[in-house]
């Protein structure tokens, strides 16, 4: 029994510890990732960049996408599994990125297109988003550094999502300390 549990942690700290945790985006330093070797910066958009109940981007983070594109990274990208295309493509047009709706994360085969048709290296890569079991399971799965930010608001989801989001913070503090 102790082997299955050394195991099952190994596999836990695998693929689903992210590689770093903040409160927000804005408290990335994205500099320090591009002088890591970040060359690719992919973002969820669902409770990572707005809530579930905005359809817009702030001003604020509008002014953090200009920063970011003006240090140099060769690709920024969002990247979400929300099937609203207008949603998602109003979002990446105000903040002029291309975007990828309904990704299927953690299933790789999104980001392994979107890799051969880029060019991405995802060992040069990031991933920054909200949830464990999508967007940091799809980053450790692929070699890509992951960056788990707290969710924007919890306030306006559904009962599934607050399940998951509970079942994430329990994953947090069981397995990984924070």
């Amino acid at each position: 029994m102790s082997q299955f549990t050394v195991t099952f942690s190994e596999i836990m700290h695998r693929y689903l510890y992210p590689s770093s945790v903040y409160e927000s985006i804005y408290d990335i330093d994205f500099g320090s990732l591009w002088d890591d070797g970040m060359r690719y910066v992919f973002f969820d958009v669902d409770n990572t960049l707005i809530s579930y109940a905005d359809s817009d981007v702030s001003i604020q983070c509008m002014n953090l996408f200009n920063s970011i594109q003006s240090i140099g990274f060769e690709h920024v990208m969002l990247v979400s599994n929300n099937s609203n295309v207008d949603r998602i493509q109003r979002v990446a047009s105000q903040l002029k990125l291309p975007a990828v709706t309904f990704a299927c994360k953690p299933f790789v085969f999104t980001m392994r297109r979107l890799g051969h048709d880029h060019g991405i290296q995802f060992n040069q890569s990031v991933f920054i988003g909200d949830q464990l079991l999508t967007d940091v399971l799809l980053a450790n799965s692929l070699g890509m550094r992951s960056i788990f930010v707290d969710p924007i608001d919890q306030s306006t989801i559904s009962f599934v999502k607050q399940s998951q989001y509970k079942f994430q913070s329990w994953l947090m503090a069981s397995f990984f300390n924070v």
